[in-house]
């Protein structure tokens, strides 16, 4: 090391003390660039990064570092925390399974170590860790909250509400545990023990919006529609989500006669294609509607009565009075006080589209079904509501023609549909839901799981069938095989938490009964 590198490192470290950050990172730039080798300068832009919050550049020059320095617990934890961060979670549990090798009783590493493993869907791992973490220190009630997380992902879920408890014994005013607590109850359909549990979350922190949102999804699957709507306004408070229309918003308490109205999308595009339906609830009132929604969407909505201007997300937010995001229509214009309204259709296809697909579908023999099996893989709740196409396949030889809906197909199901001769792929054709659409205009009948088709299919007043998992997302409501929602929609629902099969076979029996 020549001594003028050796002055960079001096003095970029006393830089780095004194918080200025900027000049001990250009010394050390200029260190490691004399010496792409140099280690100490690689690790000390690493840390620079991680405290300027970014994440991606540190887990990098960690990396780079360690190809030149001897491994320690410390740096192997430092370099897994900012591959963590990053979000490179198989690296991340690399370099701190590797630092478990020197502190194997080291608390922060185990937990963090269990997160990656969480995230990467090894959960049995990730509670190995939190067992060993456990052992350490009996008395520590995040490690208890963390193993509750993973044993509901496992499906042990007695097991994880036990956990949160003994949890909520270490910490009393454990917001976050009653949650989960009261999430994992609401799952096995123990609503009024849920809700309690809710109810002493928000007593302990009145402004917890996970405790409120949870609560008002609850209420929500119950229909009680008049509380579940006006809590869930808190969703905007969890951090889950964001807008960037600022503070003018309108939940039904100002006059609109000559103003300028944003209704913006928010969420999945199901939940777009859901709620404009509260659009004409507007007419008369002397508004002007700007509907902005997700650019997928766009050509399909373009035209949508009752909107003055429809935009994308890419195109420029023009000046408006008020904004309103589509799921606080109902909260906003009192939904609760009227039967949802289901003029259906509100949604329709574009003829030269339709006959396109017309053309590309003569000749198939049956009634003409289209099928969707997953949806999103960013959805919350993908792993309950999803499924693979392996397990549709008692359908396929019914007397009908099948065709996917599934625009995005999953790795795991890309054989399996290129081995199918019942189930035609059309995906390279669905580039917006414009094109979906039309297809499904041309269908007798849509299958599906909840994911945008069942709402698409819905709203244009196809027949759709929708299968629903044990606990399903609130708007489908409990114990009924219809929807208010949409009046063409049959709801297939697991009776046994998980289990798919005999929803399929209800599903084969109904395409095989005499219609």
């Amino acid at each position: 090391m020549s001594l003028s590198i050796a002055a960079k490192l001096e003095a970029a470290q006393q830089h780095f003390h004194a918080g200025r950050l900027d000049e001990a990172a250009q010394l050390l730039r200029e260190a490691a660039d004399a010496d792409p080798a140099n280690g100490d300068a690689l690790e000390g832009l690493a840390y620079i990064a991680a405290s300027q919050r970014d994440a991606a550049l540190a887990a990098d020059y960690f990396d780079r570092a360690l190809a030149h320095l001897p491994a320690s617990a410390e740096r192997l934890r430092d370099a897994g925390t900012a591959n963590q961060a990053a979000g490179r979670h198989a690296r991340a549990v690399e370099l701190l399974e590797s630092c478990l090798q020197f502190t194997p009783r080291d608390l922060p590493t185990l937990n963090a170590a269990a997160m990656s493993l969480s995230e990467l869907g090894a959960h049995e791992r990730a509670l190995q860790m939190l067992v060993r973490a456990r052992e350490v220190n009996p008395g520590l009630w995040q490690v208890h909250y963390n193993m509750g997380r993973a044993l509901g992902l496992l499906g042990r879920y007695d097991d994880e509400m036990a956990a949160y408890r003994r949890a909520i014994e270490l910490k009393p005013d454990c917001v976050a545990a009653y949650v989960n607590l009261g999430v994992a109850l609401r799952d096995l359909h123990r609503f009024d023990e849920a809700l309690r549990v809710f109810r002493k979350a928000v007593q302990l922190d009145p402004n917890d919006a996970g405790a409120r949102t949870n609560r008002a999804q609850t209420n929500l699957l119950l229909g009680q529609f008049e509380h579940g709507w006006r809590e869930y306004e808190w969703r905007w408070r969890d951090g889950s989500q964001r807008h960037d229309f600022g503070e003018r918003v309108w939940l039904g308490d100002a006059p609109l006669a000559g103003k300028t109205l944003l209704l913006h999308s928010e969420q999945g595009f199901g939940d777009t294609l859901q709620f404009v339906r509260y659009i004409d609830r507007f007419a008369g009132q002397g508004a002007r509607i700007v509907l902005r929604v997700q650019d997928a969407l766009l050509p399909l909505l373009s035209d949508f009565p009752g909107v003055d201007r429809v935009i994308g997300e890419r195109d420029g937010v023009p000046p408006f009075d008020y904004h309103c995001p589509l799921l606080g229509l109902p909260h906003a214009l009192k939904a609760h006080t009227a039967p949802i309204p289901a003029a259906i259709p509100y949604l329709h296809a574009d003829p030269a589209r339709r006959a396109q697909w017309r053309e590309r579908l003569a000749g198939e023999r049956g009634p003409r079904i289209g099928v969707a099996w997953s949806g999103s893989t960013t959805h919350v709740n993908d792993r309950n509501r999803s499924m693979r196409l392996l397990q549709w396949t008692p359908l396929f030889d019914a007397a009908a023609s099948f065709v996917s809906l599934v625009k995005d197909v999953r790795e795991a199901d890309r054989e399996t549909l290129r081995q199918s001769s019942a189930v035609r792929d059309v995906s390279a054709s669905l580039e917006t839901f414009a094109d979906t659409a039309a297809l499904i205009a041309e269908l007798d009948l849509v299958i599906c799981v909840d994911t945008a088709v069942a709402h698409l299919a819905g709203a244009l007043g196809k027949p759709v069938w929708i299968l629903l998992p044990y606990t399903p997302d609130w708007r489908w409501q409990l114990g009924r095989a219809d929807s208010p929602w949409y009046p063409g929609a049959r709801l297939f629902r697991q009776s046994v938490r998980g289990d798919w099969a005999p929803v399929i076979a209800q599903v084969r029996a109904a395409l095989d009964a005499p219609r």
